[in-house]
């Protein structure tokens, strides 16, 4: 993993650290650097991980500025588009911002004076897919699929491995809607990918012009997104989602669900490990 964006102090810290535990960073200005090992918080100090406060590594606005300037490559304005929308991705890693909103006309047009960042390590945990592979694709079918859990339970993860055995099985192209860039270690033979575009024109122009068997996209969050996903399945193309619930309850209950949009509803185990399987509901909400 590079973290050659953050300060060095954070970098000697993060040296003593096992990172394949590391999930999450929390930087905010004035306080002490929290990080996540293995669902568990604690704080970053130069020799690794500490649970004392006073041992840990104090944010401060120079560490924020340094961090932007380094991922955006002391080119802010060319990277707007993506701080507007609360958010920047360097090398995969995606980083959260929270600051000073700058509206004209009603609309964010930056963000400014960043006092918070929240840095999400990914982690490839291959095979994690192959618990219910076989449920949703049984040789002959592929059943159109929605990966579902609470925020930090491996989502994400699950669609890397999922797109990487599907590209594996040469079934045909699979076009990967990517919003913050966190599949750039997905690649293959059949895949293609939109980066940094919303949903709804990512689905129109990629399904038109480059005719996937299989669309992936990540967190399904509103009436719009659930709506492309219809569409498409519609005109025939497969697609591996994700939304951000509870449970299957808890998707039924959203007020943007679309029936008949998923023939196969796969929910993640809240854990230590991200990607660990609950349960596989089949279209009509029985579990299989």
């Amino acid at each position: 993993m590079n973290f050659n964006f953050l300060p060095s102090n954070f970098i000697n810290g993060l040296c003593c650290i096992d990172l394949d535990k590391l999930f999450e960073m929390r930087l905010r200005v004035g306080f002490a650097v929290k990080i996540n090992i293995n669902s568990s918080w604690c704080y970053l100090s130069e020799l690794g991980a500490t649970l004392e406060h006073g041992q840990a590594i104090l944010c401060t606005a120079n560490d924020i500025n340094e961090i932007i300037l380094n991922i955006t490559e002391h080119s802010i304005y060319a990277f707007n588009d993506n701080i507007k929308q609360g958010f920047l991705t360097y090398k995969g890693i995606r980083i959260g911002i929270c600051g000073e909103c700058v509206s004209q006309n009603n609309e964010v047009i930056t963000i400014k004076n960043i006092t918070s960042l929240n840095i999400r390590v990914p982690h490839e945990v291959m095979g994690c897919c192959n618990p219910f592979f076989e449920k949703i694709y049984d040789g002959k079918h592929l059943f159109n699929t929605l990966i579902i859990s609470p925020p930090f339970c491996g989502k994400t993860t699950v669609l890397k491995d999922l797109a990487l055995r599907l590209n594996s099985l040469n079934l045909g192209s699979i076009l990967i809607i990517d919003e913050r860039a966190e599949f750039e270690s997905v690649q293959g033979v059949n895949i293609d990918k939109i980066l940094y575009s919303d949903k709804l024109y990512a689905f129109e122009y990629g399904i038109r012009s480059m005719s996937p068997l299989i669309v992936i996209t990540d967190e399904l969050v509103t009436k719009n997104d659930w709506s492309c996903a219809k569409k498409a399945s519609d005109c025939g193309v497969k697609i591996m989602a994700s939304c951000h619930a509870e449970s299957i309850d808890d998707v039924i209950r959203k007020d943007y669900f679309i029936e008949n949009v998923f023939e196969r509803y796969v929910v993640l185990l809240s854990g230590e490990k991200p990607g660990e399987l609950k349960s596989v509901y089949n279209g009509v909400f029985e579990e299989i």
